[in-house]
């Protein structure tokens, strides 16, 4: 028996979800007169180019040298091509206009300063471009939520020489994945709902207490999901089979007030520093029926451990011994420059709120229209083509093999997920088609995956059938 419900993620700080890919030089421009970085399919902007602009761009592209991708970034600056925008705070168009100024003969300058130039992408799905939040990253946080919650009920004395793994397994009964209770929690990708906009902004490191000397983090550009974009779906608490070894199952409201109690009580404490250092904090509104949750990149080392067992590793400076505390010195804080001087424009990252229900009808702006128009529309035509008859409901197996597509053969937990979603399948033929999909994602590794002979069976079974 399991109890699904739908939920809607309301993104209340800037969220950046890392998926390790950056924005490669030859797949955006920036249009400096609206301020946006237009990323796009590179194979269709090369085949858009002008005979002798793609012999050019081919010649620059052939001498793979450090020097040759400032060449790529001059070569595309000022150049026009539809692609989904994303807006850019005002210090990186500085930070684009100053390295666009390298001299080409300074070697080592580009190198240190494109090294620096990298722009993290936040995760995102490959077949549309669009963000979106995955499951797994919800799951972790509840999972956070859930293990603070035990503790707080067993008092587990902190013990430097336990591991992590050896606390978790102490507060969900001393267990391992088979009495693991949160492995009957299932969650669902969320999936964008509107126009769901992104920014590229600065990640800066401030210390927690005012000092004339800053914190010595380099910052970093992250391309981050704004706040108010909105995303959709399911979260599912399953009911252990009868005689299952899992000693305490978790339950839905049981887990949601852990999350609402533990988030609540963290923003609380972070909000006292931030205004501590006159730094606004965040305050949403508590959703009825639903909760907070604080989510990927720059979450804050106290809102992703468990509180009671805290070492968070704080470096002293060059020449001096580390220290471990439980509690961080500093923050991650989303600016708008590479060197703020005004703070009271920084923010915290992480923060939503995460709502039954499905999420409310978007309100469509008309710059919304005009975006929309602009990236759909194909370069030098003045009017889009007609709009396309909506696409079929697709099949249940459909939808995992669109989930499958995201994963990447790294990600043990989120495969996991889709063998499970896979054992649902009715027909046998469908589940096959999830099997050799896998095998497929995951090539080589393929032989080492532990499951891999329940899944040939089930390849083996429907090719023996036809």
């Amino acid at each position: 028996m399991s109890d699904t419900i739908r939920f809607h993620v309301r993104t209340v700080a800037p969220i950046h979800i890392g998926c390790d890919e950056v924005y490669e030089p030859t797949t955006f421009i920036v249009d400096e007169q609206k301020g946006v970085l237009k990323s796009f399919d590179p194979l269709a902007f090369v085949r858009a180019l002008s005979p002798a602009d793609k012999k050019k761009f081919s010649d620059i592209c052939a001498k793979g040298t450090i020097e040759s991708l400032l060449e790529i970034y001059r070569f595309m600056r000022g150049k026009n091509f539809r692609g989904r925008a994303v807006s850019l705070c005002p210090g990186f168009m500085a930070h684009y206009q100053d390295t666009m100024k390298l001299p080409a003969a300074d070697r080592r300058k580009i190198q240190q300063e494109l090294n620096n130039f990298a722009i993290a992408r936040t995760a995102f799905n490959p077949n549309t471009g669009l963000p979106y939040i995955p499951g797994s990253s919800i799951k972790g946080a509840l999972r956070t939520a859930w293990l603070n919650k035990m503790q707080r009920e067993k008092k587990i004395r902190k013990d430097d020489r336990r591991k992590g793994k050896e606390l978790e397994k102490e507060l969900l009964d001393g267990g391992d994945f088979s009495s693991d209770p949160l492995r009957m929690l299932k969650v669902s990708d969320f999936m964008p709902v509107g126009k769901v906009k992104t920014r590229i902004v600065y990640a800066v490191n401030e210390k927690k207490k005012l000092s004339e000397f800053g914190a010595k983090g380099q910052c970093q550009i992250l391309e981050v999901i704004e706040p108010g974009s909105l995303f959709e779906g399911n979260i599912t608490v399953e009911t252990p089979p009868p005689r299952d070894i899992i000693r305490h199952p978790i339950e839905r409201n049981a887990l949601i007030a852990a999350a609402m109690r533990f988030y609540g009580e963290d923003l609380q404490r972070e909000n006292g520093e931030l205004e501590r250092i006159n730094i606004g904090g965040v305050h949403p509104e508590t959703p009825s029926g639903g909760f907070l949750l604080r989510i990927g990149r720059h979450s804050g080392a106290e809102s992703v451990t468990i509180a009671g067992h805290r070492s968070i590793r704080i470096m002293q400076g060059r020449d001096k011994t580390a220290v471990n505390l439980d509690h961080a010195t500093t923050f991650w804080l989303a600016a708008e420059e590479r060197k703020p001087v005004d703070k009271s424009n920084l923010r915290p990252f992480g923060w939503v709120t995460v709502d039954p229900g499905a999420a409310p009808a978007p309100v469509i702006s008309e710059d919304d229209l005009a975006d929309d128009l602009e990236e759909s529309s194909t370069p030098g035509t003045p009017t889009p083509a007609p709009p396309k008859p909506p696409a079929p409901e697709k099949t249940a197996v459909e939808k995992i093999l669109d989930e499958l597509a995201m994963i990447k053969p790294d990600e043990k937990g989120r495969l996991g997920t889709i063998i499970q979603k896979m054992e649902t399948l009715p027909e046998d033929r469908d589940k096959a088609a999830v099997a050799l999909a896998i095998r497929e994602k995951l090539g080589k590794e393929y032989k080492k995956h532990k499951r891999r002979d329940y899944l040939d069976a089930l390849i083996g079974r429907v090719e023996n059938a036809d």
